[in-house]
């Protein structure tokens, strides 16, 4: 949905960030509202993260098949780590 048009900002060194919307269609299935819940990191980073994550909503999710409703959007990020160790959370045996 809104993926394909959202962009991160440029000179932010990210690697986790999240943001919270919560995102009100109209019975037409068109964007009435788009509310910031939350977002981190809770700092400037945090909060233009949380910007263009709102951007990117609002211009690529104006219509869908949602219609009369408020619906909750997670937007994550998580940077790739290509050099650090392998983390496993259970063992393969």
């Amino acid at each position: 949905m809104a993926t394909k048009c959202w962009k991160l900002p440029q000179g932010i060194d990210y690697q986790r960030a999240s943001a919270t919307f919560e995102v009100t269609y109209n019975s037409d299935g068109e964007l009435l509202r788009v509310v910031t819940v939350d977002y981190q990191p809770v700092r400037k980073a945090g909060e233009e993260f949380a910007i263009s994550a709102q951007q990117a909503l609002m211009e690529c999710a104006s219509k869908t098949a949602v219609k009369s409703r408020t619906i909750r959007v997670v937007m994550r990020f998580t940077a790739t780590q290509s050099n650090g160790p392998l983390i496993m959370k259970r063992p393969l045996r």
